[in-house]
């Protein structure tokens, strides 16, 4: 049971009822919208910011899934650990890939690329105190100036947004996810 009241859509201001409507249909569950219904301003910000981040990115959707998968095991969050982005299998992610993540360093199913982001992303779910300089030294030995910054930026949202669902007990039983692509 939900730790906030979950709003009925005819309690909604009516732009996020169309939001939590449309969201229903995407992921098949709107139990995650109505609990922070209750304030449809941040949820249309951040809706904004979360579909620029997750479909106009710099980042490929395959290491993207990879590094919102292994934040989704340390968060052990169900919605997310249920999920995956079409295109990110489209693109070559696999059940196999996903069962590794824990110790992806010494798999050889990852590029040196996608092993970066994915231990970048670890270190910051388990303990944020334990990313130096050395993380960010690998870090641009792969990626670029912004594609760290919008790294940096998926892997704060999925952490915090992943959290804030599970201690308010408000997670969807479902959530199926939209294909996205790579901006050039």
């Amino acid at each position: 049971m939900s730790r906030i009241r979950l709003l009925e859509l005819s309690e909604m201001d009516p732009k996020m009822a169309d939001i939590a409507v449309n969201m229903e249909k995407m992921v098949g569950d709107g139990t995650a919208m109505r609990a922070v219904a209750h304030r449809p301003d941040i949820v249309e910000a951040f809706g904004e910011f979360y579909w620029k981040l997750q479909m106009e990115g710099l980042l490929d959707r395959k290491l993207v899934e990879l590094v919102r998968l292994a934040i989704a095991q340390i968060n052990q969050c169900a919605n997310c650990l249920q999920s995956r982005y079409q295109d990110s299998i489209e693109e070559g992610l696999t059940e196999e890939m996903i069962a590794a993540l824990p110790q992806a360093q010494t798999s050889d199913l990852f590029t040196e690329r996608e092993k970066a982001a994915i231990e970048y992303a670890q270190k910051m779910a388990f303990n944020h105190f334990d990313v130096g300089d050395e993380d960010f030294t690998r870090l641009h030995q792969h990626f670029s100036e912004k594609e760290i910054v919008e790294l940096c930026f998926d892997v704060a949202q999925f952490i915090g947004i992943g959290r804030m669902f599970a201690v308010l007990d408000a997670t969807n039983t479902a959530c199926a996810i939209p294909t996205a692509v790579a901006a050039e």
